[in-house]
């Protein structure tokens, strides 16, 4: 009985296998040219049909159908109707690259998803190497993607190249420099305290795609990389959350660095992935808006059209992006 049950299982399996070509087809009819995090799906506001990659961590069946579970970052699960659910992912527990129909109609709204197709993690992974090493020539193998030195986002009006947001390197190997860097801005930190703060903004940036450069910016104009700072309107610990964006976010304490840079990074996520699809995907524009949002709220941006006219948020836009094209080697 044990072998019989287990034969049916083996079968169940090779009978649905990842469609890599039709993964592929789908991307190219919709104009997907690359994944972002699940995280993204977390805080946009809209309409989107986007490729994320994630952590299935089960399904709930009803018939055919049901809801697939993809991990976040908080560990709160994002839901994903499907009809049907492909086999290889009813199990669970597998990495997978998922294109979904997204919306929300409100930032408090909850997530509407479903799947138009899926295909794993691996194959996608592997076929993006095989393409990338036909079209790219070989690089410098001790280039750090994402190291303080390298070129930030240009601010001409032309849509610059799409660069892999990966480490060249172990990610711990990238540990000591923002750690030493971090102590040079802020002598009264430990070297445990300076490498806790690295290890959450390293670790954060990889999770939810965003520059770490970008994120040390922000951190040494919002609090000087003083984790128990408070603002004179209340705004907390090393990205300044305000206590009612914290509670949106889920962080409990924002004095707490992890909690902090979790709560950050998120939100600069959500940031960048509205006014990426705002303006058309200009990297530059897209950076200014995301800053003059997480300086005055994306209800200022809205209602001013771009940058408010307050002078706090424009001397903000500027410095943060003038100390990130310095660390950026430019």
């Amino acid at each position: 009985m044990r072998f019989t049950t287990l034969l049916v299982c083996l079968l169940a399996g090779s009978a649905y296998a990842s469609d890599l070509k039709s993964f592929l087809q789908q991307r190219s009819k919709l104009g997907i040219t690359q994944a972002t995090s699940v995280a993204a799906l977390e805080t946009f506001v809209g309409q989107r049909t986007t490729e994320i990659k994630g952590h299935v961590k089960g399904t709930i069946r009803i018939g055919d159908g049901g809801m697939i579970m993809i991990e976040t970052l908080s560990g709160k699960p994002i839901s994903i109707n499907a009809d049907p659910i492909p086999g290889w992912l009813q199990s669970g527990n597998v990495f997978a690259r998922l294109i979904v129909k997204a919306s929300r109609d409100h930032e408090a709204a909850p997530l509407k998803a479903e799947l138009v197709t899926a295909v794993l993690d691996s194959e996608i992974t592997n076929w993006e190497k095989q393409a990338a090493a036909k079209a790219v020539p070989a690089k410098n193998p001790t280039e750090l993607t994402g190291r303080i030195g390298s070129k930030a986002p240009s601010r001409s009006g032309s849509r610059p190249a799409v660069q892999p947001k990966t480490w060249n390197v172990p990610a711990s190997d990238a540990l000591p420099y923002y750690r030493d860097f971090i102590l040079q801005q802020n002598k009264r930190l430990s070297q445990q305290e300076a490498e806790r703060i690295a290890r959450g903004v390293i670790g954060f940036s990889l999770q939810y795609g965003v520059d770490a450069r970008l994120v040390m910016a922000m951190i040494m104009v919002e609090s000087g990389f003083k984790p128990n700072v408070t603002s004179r309107a209340g705004a907390m610990g090393l990205g300044q959350l305000m206590p009612s964006t914290a509670r949106g976010l889920g962080v409990n304490n924002a004095y707490d660095t992890m909690e902090n840079l979790y709560g950050m990074v998120k939100l600069i996520r959500g940031h960048i992935d509205k006014y990426t699809a705002q303006t058309n995907g200009d990297q530059y524009q897209s950076l200014v808006l995301t800053l003059a949002a997480y300086n005055a709220g994306s209800g200022a941006v809205r209602r001013h059209g771009g940058v408010p006219p307050y002078r706090e948020t424009q001397n903000y836009v500027v410095k943060v992006t003038t100390l990130y094209r310095q660390l950026c080697g430019e």
